[in-house]
């Protein structure tokens, strides 16, 4: 693809010690440069709930049912009692539905290439028997002229200010109202330049590279603040525990 651009990194140190230099011409990170989010299979693609729980359906109709299933989703807002400020804007009624397990169109992303890193490796310790090869760590070019709301697909801030998963991950969404199933599939009919990096990491380097996110203060704790993070964290750090005896 002309406008993906892929970076293989032996391990997790190499790319601890190299990402800022290939992202940033000073080596330095700069916020709002780039969204990042973690794939725990590299062969993964960008591509929204909706679009891969219908992906056998051809996509005319697919966002034809996109549609409707938005319209019935409104509609039992509205009986609920939903406030008018969140039914009638897009991006906050899709976020409500993503919440609580619509399937949509908006695609979670973070401002930080670390917590992307977390949640690529996080299901190789915590659900081995599913484990792919590599991971992928993803950077949007967030000033890149592609992700425009005109074009199809926009960047939009974690609406629910009172969310704070999603303030403590630095979460973002790309919201599309594109006929494309994948956001690389719109890259490629849209971009002029680079829109998207693919940093593909070994899986193997798992427990190494959430060690040092533990120590970093990147676990599920931190990100997910309830009974349910505390758990996974305790789990997770008997389970590397466990290997290094």
């Amino acid at each position: 693809m002309r406008y993906v651009r892929l970076i293989q990194y032996n391990g997790w140190v190499e790319f601890k010690r190299d990402v800022f230099a290939e992202l940033f011409e000073t080596g330095r990170f700069r916020s709002g440069r780039y969204l990042f989010r973690g794939c725990g299979d590299a062969n993964w693609t960008l591509s929204s709930s909706f679009d891969r729980r219908f992906a056998s359906v051809p996509l005319d109709r697919r966002l034809k049912l996109w549609d409707e299933l938005v319209q019935e989703w409104r509609h039992g807002c509205e009986q609920m009692g939903i406030p008018a400020s969140v039914i009638n804007e897009d991006r906050k009624l899709w976020a409500l539905g993503q919440h609580n397990g619509l399937p949509t169109r908006l695609l979670d992303w973070t401002t930080s290439p670390y917590v992307a890193a977390f949640f690529a490796f996080h299901d190789h310790v915590m659900a081995p028997a599913g484990r792919f090869d590599h991971v992928a760590v993803w950077a949007l070019h967030a000033e890149n002229l592609v992700w425009a709301r005109e074009r199809g697909v926009e960047i939009v801030s974690a609406p629910l200010l009172d969310n704070v998963r999603l303030r403590n991950q630095g979460g973002k969404f790309t919201l599309s109202r594109a006929p494309f199933t994948t956001l690389e599939d719109y890259v490629e009919r849209f971009a002029t330049e680079v829109a998207l990096t693919k940093c593909v990491l070994p899986a193997a380097d798992a427990e190494q590279a959430l060690s040092d996110l533990d120590a970093m203060g990147i676990n599920s704790y931190d990100l997910f603040p309830d009974l349910s993070g505390l758990a996974a964290l305790a789990t997770m750090r008997a389970t590397l525990l466990a290997t290094a005896m």
